[in-house]
């Protein structure tokens, strides 16, 4: 089912960071698809922990929020079955991890010491997981976050 836009999150660490407040967050999301609407693209909510919405990818929901290489299965997951036009990721990587990337400027002349590079890039490459950068200089989708803040409790 090809789409224009698929918002992807998880919902339980949405739920669990707002709790009632969460009730807002997808009010904004109904918003949001609907502006879409109005543009003349389909948009679709996709909840990589849902157990419903990822049967219907063909994929595995999410079990732990931070599991990058479960998150990173089930964008994969939904990019083949949805083929949209764009990605948005919903959420901190509180919400939604970045993949973290091993820096290939580590202890490099002018370096630094961060032993990792936080990255959204392994989700717009349908490449396998992995942490070498080198494995994702081919983006084949277009890939944006609408982050919140880390660790917030209200929206």
């Amino acid at each position: 089912m090809a789409v224009d836009k698929v918002i992807v999150t998880n919902v339980s660490a949405l739920q669990g960071k707002y709790g009632p407040r969460y009730a807002d967050v997808k009010a904004a999301i109904r918003a949001l698809i609907d502006a879409d609407k109005g543009r003349g693209l389909k948009t679709v909510l996709v909840a990589i922990d849902s157990a419903v919405d990822m049967k219907r990818a063909g994929g595995t929901p999410v079990k732990k929020a931070g599991d990058e290489r479960a998150v990173k299965a089930a964008v994969d997951a939904v990019c083949k079955v949805h083929t949209p036009d764009y990605i948005l990721i919903l959420g901190a990587p509180d919400v939604v991890p970045h993949v973290l990337l091993s820096n290939p400027m580590r202890h490099a002349d002018g370096g630094d010491d961060d032993p990792n590079v936080p990255s959204d890039v392994p989700y717009a490459c349908d490449a396998a997981f992995s942490r070498n950068p080198k494995d994702f200089v081919g983006p084949t989708r277009v890939v944006g976050r609408l982050p919140d803040v880390m660790g917030a409790k209200e929206p």
